[in-house]
């Protein structure tokens, strides 16, 4: 077989196959995250129920829970942007259920500057909300500083094991600490570029397609003129 057409079967072919199969696998992945945001997006606007026995992120992640129990007087304080205040501080602390175990309540975001005068008094209290498996930590993320109570994430193990408690975290949705600070959409970090990623695949295939094509058109001319 001629080189020139071996370059066309071994090469631009496969590489053709590559760059479409990449783009229908990106425009899947378009379908599965779309209906991964809708699930959320229906789990947060339904009823809250009791708190379940036996959880599994696979299905309880994002559902809407009421939980009553004693908010200790015990607090971590993780540093997060506060959009148009610079930064602030998200609280999470213990709540002991009416059966004697604790779990974690995110109770929501305070201002740098009202650090100080933030008090965590002790008290019964329902709280509703959903459940959250957060996935904030990486290699990059710096390890919390214990001595002055300033974490970087929120890392589930890490908390639970601070506070004493459970691994479980419920995200207060009402009776926020700051009402004035408006809750962050829990979607708006879950990544969705898949659409522009497939996009770029089929323009490549296309682009992989012509030079292709041309290399041919050539090889076709040259030896008709030969």
């Amino acid at each position: 077989m001629n080189r020139k057409w071996l370059f066309v079967v071994s090469i631009a072919v496969p590489g053709l196959l590559l760059l479409l199969s990449l783009g229908v696998w990106q425009m899947k992945r378009l379908a599965w995250k779309e209906a991964l945001l809708e699930n959320i997006s229906y789990n947060l606007s339904s009823e809250p129920t009791i708190l379940p026995t036996e959880l599994k992120k696979s299905e309880h992640n994002y559902k809407m829970v009421k939980v009553e129990g004693f908010l200790e007087p015990r607090a971590i304080f993780i540093l997060t942007p506060v959009k148009g205040s610079g930064a602030g501080f998200r609280v999470i602390s213990p709540l002991k259920l009416q059966n004697g175990s604790k779990i974690l309540i995110d109770r929501g975001v305070i201002k740098e500057q009202d650090t100080d005068r933030f008090e965590t008094l002790g008290q019964q209290n329902s709280v509703i909300g959903y459940l959250f498996w957060p996935n904030e930590t990486d290699y990059f993320t710096p390890d919390p500083n214990l001595k002055r109570n300033i974490w970087f994430s929120r890392d589930l193990e890490k908390m639970a094991s601070f506070l004493e408690t459970q691994q479980i975290l419920v995200v207060a949705t009402e009776n926020r600490l700051d009402p004035s600070l408006k809750m962050q959409d829990p979607t708006r970090d879950i990544p969705n570029n898949h659409l522009q990623y497939a996009i770029t695949w089929f323009m490549m295939s296309i682009l992989w397609f012509g030079m292709s094509a041309y290399f041919v058109y050539k090889m076709i001319k040259k030896k008709k003129i030969e």
